[in-house]
């Protein structure tokens, strides 16, 4: 029998804060990677399809902090006679736990805490267990927030479903997570919905945290891979033993596995005794990768920041391309879907990598090429059965989407499978342009952090009475789409109409981006020291840190001293003060805050400005462990 239940745990978590409500709007691509070795044609001419200008219309997820407190969650446990399966709907639907009952081992790496880090997409990203990444590269917009989640009932069947619209590419995705009786394996049904009448790139990966130890291997079919490290670089190397080993990695490093022709496409990890996780799929998913973090102090350091009781993890992905350089071409009205499934390797213990070939055999044991065809036919039968009471509610953006269509005339984008009926307070100032066109007033003061996008809406922005509030909207839409000209002028507009925060920080973002940034630091001063206290920490973090880029770090300190807050307790601030002092040749004052120690919650993968910067200001002393976590060689 299968057992599927709601149980709350209890983990030690950060607090995810409020969104940073400035509009996502300037050009945010990472620079282009570097080739090197023979290249697939193909993952050549992917690379350059499919990128994103910026988020917009997410926001960002940067305010939460680096203090933990005991925090219930809501859980939904699938328990059958071989797994005890753990998802945490509320955040990202994330499968936390996958225990192997016959030989009591945890599958996953089970963090100890909730501890948010700036690796995702919208910044706010945790580690552990096994997450769902849509959209483009890096780790979902929706990585931190609930999904829609609910049971759908079946005969003689339990099912949890999870859905979202995805906003990046106007998709709608489901997740359906089954564990039936005496299965080895738990199946994940994962469907994409195209449901405009456009071509989008597409890009999805599930990411799997897995212990590692000394004795972690990895396994697979392949013996070739795209390599990747964060210098940029990219390669064609072998599959080693050094590789397949995540604690021998001097550096952090991503291997894409290359398929092998006729091979299931599976990758899997194990400990000393052979048991660990094995992630299969149905055929199109056809990427698989590793990522490790290193053997080097800054992947140590990032490993200890992301989980607090210090154990290790490495990653091992499946994915739709070959690797996370590309994207696909999803045709308008298409569906693509696929089943993946998770359970214990289980192979014969060895001190070497394990063979390849007696792992293929065992593969075929757990989940049977025959066994994966009928999961995705009995999957596809369910797939629209309406689900049960909602046991935890997503954004209202797919509600608020699903509205515009029926006032627009346009096919409808909820499917009986995945309704969308939820509103939320950021999405009803739109429900109301819908149902009265116009915009709800607001404070001219107050920054709100709810956007839209595309054609649809700006056209109805642009039928609605003309306010600060829909001028400052089309500035927003434009600026994001790159339209420099438009956007100034809408904002120019919108700040004539009436004197408002909104458009007045638009106005500084433009100028700082067009190389007016002494133009710009007087709006940012004023926008700083105008608006409502909610808003006053992301503007002022976006205002010094223009404002130094250009050279100008007195301006940069004016805005920083306006805010009401105590900066000496906000990091990235902190760290920003201290670059102006040493730029404005008040050393003293920006070598004791260095020695002070600060902590910046949300400091980037990758990102080396507070070593730089040590080295800067201390050239004769070696880099503290606590500022350390440079990721390259």
């Amino acid at each position: 029998m299968t057992d599927i239940r709601l149980e709350t745990i209890t983990l030690p978590a950060a607090a995810l804060g409020s969104a940073n409500p400035l509009a996502v709007v300037s050009d945010a691509s990472e620079p282009p990677y570097a080739v090197s070795g023979d290249l697939p044609e193909e993952l050549a001419a992917g690379m350059g399809f499919g990128g994103v200008r910026n988020l917009f219309p997410y926001t960002m997820q940067d305010a939460y902090g680096r203090d933990l407190a005991l925090t219930e969650f809501r859980s939904v446990v699938l328990e059958n006679e071989h797994l005890r399966v753990r998802v945490l709907p509320q955040l990202g639907g994330r499968i936390w736990s996958i225990r192997d009952l016959d030989r009591d081992v945890e599958l996953l790496h089970e963090n100890s805490a909730v501890q948010y880090a700036n690796l995702a997409l919208r910044d706010a990203w945790f580690a552990g267990g096994i997450e769902w990444n849509i959209g483009t590269r890096g780790h979902s917009p929706l990585t931190a927030n609930p999904l829609h989640s609910a049971i759908v009932e079946t005969d003689g069947e339990s099912i949890l479903r999870m859905w979202e619209f995805d906003r990046l590419r106007e998709t709608v995705f489901q997740v359906d997570l089954r564990l039936p009786a005496d299965s080895p394996v738990v199946l994940a049904y994962v469907r994409i919905r195209n449901t405009s009448e456009r071509d989008v790139p597409m890009y999805w990966w599930t990411n799997a945290a897995v212990p590692q130890t000394a004795h972690t291997r990895i396994v697979t079919p392949s013996s070739t891979s795209i390599a990747t490290g964060y210098d940029g670089a990219i390669s064609h190397v072998e599959v080693t033993d050094d590789v397949l080993a995540p604690a021998r990695a001097p550096y952090a490093a991503d291997y894409f596995f290359d398929p092998v022709p006729g091979e299931r496409p599976w990758v899997a990890s194990t400990d000393e005794n052979g048991d660990g996780l094995a992630l299969l799929s149905t055929d199109r998913l056809r990427g698989r990768k590793l990522f490790c973090w290193g053997e080097g102090a800054g992947g140590h350091r990032w490993q200890r920041w992301l989980t607090p009781d210090g154990r290790h993890y490495a990653e091992i992905q499946s994915g739709l391309a070959r690797t996370q350089f590309e994207h696909l071409v999803m045709p308008a009205g298409d569906s693509w879907d696929w089943v993946e499934a998770y359970g214990n390797i289980a192979l014969t213990p060895g001190g070497k990598s394990p063979d390849a070939a007696a792992a293929a055999t065992r593969v075929e044991q757990l989940w049977s090429t025959t066994d994966a065809e009928a999961a995705l036919a009995t999957a596809r039968e369910l797939s629209d059965v309406e689900p049960g009471e909602l046991i935890a509610s997503g954004s209202g953006w797919g509600a608020l989407e699903q509205a515009r269509r029926v006032a627009c005339g346009e096919p409808p984008l909820a499917a009986s499978g995945t309704p969308f009926t939820v509103d939320t307070d950021e999405t009803r100032p739109w429900l109301e342009l819908l149902a009265t066109g116009s915009l709800p007033e607001a404070s001219t003061r107050e920054i709100t952090g709810s956007y839209v996008r595309g054609e649809a809406w700006e056209k109805l922005l642009e039928a609605a009475p003309r306010t600060w509030q829909s001028t400052m909207h089309l500035g927003t839409m434009a600026h994001a789409r790159g339209d420099i000209e438009r956007a100034g002028a809408f904002y120019a507009a919108s700040y004539a109409l009436t004197p408002n925060m909104a458009a007045l920080r638009g106005r500084a973002r433009l100028r700082a981006e067009t190389g007016r940034a002494t133009r710009a630091a007087n709006d940012y001063l004023s926008v700083v020291s105008y608006a409502l206290p909610g808003a006053q920490r992301a503007l002022a973090i976006e205002g010094a840190t223009v404002l130094l880029d250009a050279g100008l770090p007195a301006a940069a300190l004016r805005v920083i001293t306006a805010v009401e807050e105590d900066v000496s307790r906000l990091g990235r601030l902190r760290f920003l003060q201290a670059k102006a002092l040493h730029l404005l040749a008040r050393g003293d004052e920006a070598r004791a805050i260095l020695r002070a120690g600060i902590e910046i919650p949300n400091l980037r993968e990758g990102d080396e400005t507070v070593s730089d910067f040590w080295d800067q200001v201390f050239p004769d002393e070696p880099l503290p462990t606590d500022y350390d976590f440079r990721m390259k060689v």
